[in-house]
């Protein structure tokens, strides 16, 4: 957000325990507010899956009045009804990285302090789409 120039709206975070249910809990305290948003980013795609059904029960549609994406690409994501725009990271690179780290850390080749970013690959299916234009009269 910073990056983008925008601002943090703690309103609009909701914090849950990755499971389907937190994900439709979260969405029901969203699609309460007064200005509803028009993008759900769900921290992983059970989560993703658990707003889906909420949106969808509130009426609404994915992705023509609310874009919504997870994280994870797990296979289910793919077989959502429309399926999920979601992020894929590399759970191989992670793993591979950690015994890496692990390796050097036994060895005493390097300390704990590391700040590792891998690849993300953005899945882009049919959750998501460009905001709507509202034009004002």
């Amino acid at each position: 957000l910073a990056q983008a120039g925008l601002t943090s709206d703690p309103a609009i975070i909701c914090h849950g325990d990755f499971s389907l249910r937190a994900g439709y809990d979260g969405a029901a305290t969203l699609l309460t507010l007064p200005d509803r948003p028009t993008a759900l980013f769900c921290e992983n795609d059970e989560m993703a899956i658990g707003a889906l059904k909420r949106i969808k029960e509130a009426g609404l549609r994915v992705p023509e009045d609310i874009s919504l994406v997870g994280f994870d690409d797990i296979p289910l994501a793919h077989y959502c009804d429309p399926p999920l725009t979601t992020i894929a990271q590399p759970a191989e690179g992670f793993g591979r990285r950690a015994v890496e780290m692990l390796i050097n850390l036994i060895e005493k080749k390097t300390n704990l302090q590391q700040h590792v970013i891998l690849p993300f690959e953005l899945t882009i299916r049919k959750s998501s789409a460009a905001p709507s234009v509202q034009q004002t009269e």
